[in-house]
């Protein structure tokens, strides 16, 4: 019983088709070993799910779902796309002026900065024209309609074509992500973690807001190539807040170069920064898109950092999900003991109360009382009722007192301290069709409070956990490592 607890997992699809995307490419090149490295441990995190909310798992589960959820934004569509212009994502917390920076890089209006919080809107992609092909489809930001006008949809991204950004690059404006809409945040996140080269926005008046440098240690975390904005100086504070954030910036080892300072300053147009506040930024992205060598060099540290990280990810995925098969095992093994007892005595039950029930209804009046079958039925379904209920209640109690117990009971979405509902009614029709049937009427009961017990298997079955997730895992992390290792000893093709 046990072994039927855990299911085999199906391979996930999700960038499965970038391994097809670049068969053919040259077989002996880096990327292709490394996108297939990448591929498996992507299917190899899906496929090691973890379901029973045992302590600490909450935080490894979300830390897998973002890990994979970036590979199929970013990881895999780098590896099998390396000429893909470089995606800068200014991202940053309420009230940084993303939106203007936006705007003042790529010379003209494309996002309109929110006076209201918060900004309910999808994220805007500024793009050349001749760089349209690349995100016109899917293939970068998977999951994202496209769309050309305004709209308050978090799931699509709106396209801007404008040549004054540079071939090679596309500029992203991400929402808020200390936004109090939870999908404004959500999106933020995801977007984070698709960006070639995050540029980080923030302000005089938010640069040392803890949550802000979380979000920039988890960049660091990933290998991310990063640059820093600190925008809206006042002059009367540059002296002490500019050396701070520079510290800060150092700390987390942001090249002196990568940090940029905005000045306050009185705008004629609200959506628009002065070109000269903004022109060491254009410049540097400017540099970046021409030097086909610089844009691969920051995608690929933000790729094999990430993959590197989701190796780290990978190990602590694979424990969890050890603990999540054995947990299971044990707990499922209290209910097969416990039900087999009461299998047992249900299957010594039955003849005796058939020999009593055919004893009692030759003593009564047939016209007082109901008809044999009747009132055996009647019995026979009391009794298998009775056994179900104390191997509920014997289940539940016994799996409170183990260590993992109580998860797997509120884990369920019925309540397995009392037996399934409606098991009575079934009982009654099952036995009638039983008679006519000329089924053994002990088999018949023991098969229904066997399907009782199995209500302890469905959310194990429902959520496929694989029992061999976490060496499945394990094996594809030391594949990637191995791919990684040789992909940075050969370098990227030029």
């Amino acid at each position: 019983m046990v072994a039927a607890a855990v299911s085999e997992a199906r391979p996930a699809r999700d960038g499965a088709e970038w391994t097809d995307a670049i068969r053919g490419s040259g077989a002996g090149s880096p990327e292709p070993r490394l996108l297939a490295a990448a591929t498996a441990l992507q299917r190899a995190l899906t496929e090691a799910r973890l379901p029973l909310n045992l302590p600490g798992v909450a935080e490894v589960r979300d830390e897998r779902s973002h890990t994979i959820d970036r590979f199929a934004d970013q990881v895999l569509p780098r590896l099998a796309e390396r000429t893909a212009p470089v995606l800068v994502v200014v991202a940053g917390p309420t009230g940084a002026g993303k939106s203007t920076l936006v705007n003042s890089l790529v010379g003209h209006t494309v996002t309109t900065p929110g006076l209201l919080r918060p900004t309910t809107r999808s994220p805007v992609l500024a793009h050349h024209p001749a760089d349209r092909s690349w995100f016109r489809d899917e293939r970068i930001l998977p999951g994202l309609r496209r769309v050309t006008g305004s709209t308050g949809d978090h799931d699509s991204v709106r396209l801007v074509s404008a040549p004054t950004v540079p071939r090679g690059i596309a500029i992203l404006d991400a929402p808020d992500f200390d936004s109090v809409d939870d999908d404004n945040r959500a999106l933020a996140r995801k977007l984070i973690a698709a960006a070639d080269v995050l540029l980080f926005a923030t302000s005089a008046a938010r640069y040392s807001d803890r949550l802000s440098w979380r979000h920039l240690d988890l960049a660091v975390e990933r290998g991310a190539s990063i640059a820093v904005v600190l925008n809206r100086i006042p002059t009367a504070d540059r002296a002490t807040v500019v050396p701070d954030l520079r510290r800060m910036a150092a700390e987390r080892r942001v090249p002196a170069d990568h940090v940029f300072l905005v000045e306050q300053a009185d705008l004629d147009d609200p959506a628009l920064l002065p070109p000269d506040l903004v022109r060491p930024m254009r410049t540097w992205i400017d540099a970046l898109a021409a030097d086909p060598v610089a844009r691969t060099a920051a995608a690929e540290r933000t790729v094999t950092g990430a993959v590197r990280h989701a190796v780290t990810v990978a190990a602590a995925v694979a424990e969890a999900a050890a603990r999540q098969v054995e947990a299971i095992a044990e707990l499922l093994s209290v209910a097969d003991r416990v039900y087999a007892d009461e299998l047992a005595a249900l299957e010594q039950a039955v003849p005796q109360l058939l020999a009593t029930q055919s004893v009692v209804t030759d003593r009564v009046d047939r016209g007082a009382v109901l008809s044999p079958d009747l009132s055996a039925d009647l019995a026979l379904e009391r009794l298998l009722v009775d056994h179900a209920w104390r191997a509920a209640e014997r289940a539940s109690t016994e799996l409170r007192a183990t260590a993992h117990g109580s998860a797997l009971l509120d884990w369920s979405a019925e309540d397995l301290s009392r037996p399934g509902k409606g098991l009575g009614p079934r009982a009654r029709r099952a036995i009638r069709s039983a008679r006519q049937a000329a089924r053994p009427v002990d088999e018949l009961l023991a098969a229904l409070l066997t399907e009782d017990r199995d209500r302890y298997l469905r959310p194990v079955l429902d959520r496929t956990l694989a029992p061999d997730a976490a060496p499945r895992l394990r094996a594809a992390a030391d594949h990637a490592t191995r791919a990684l290792a040789r992909h940075e000893t050969r370098g990227p093709l030029r």
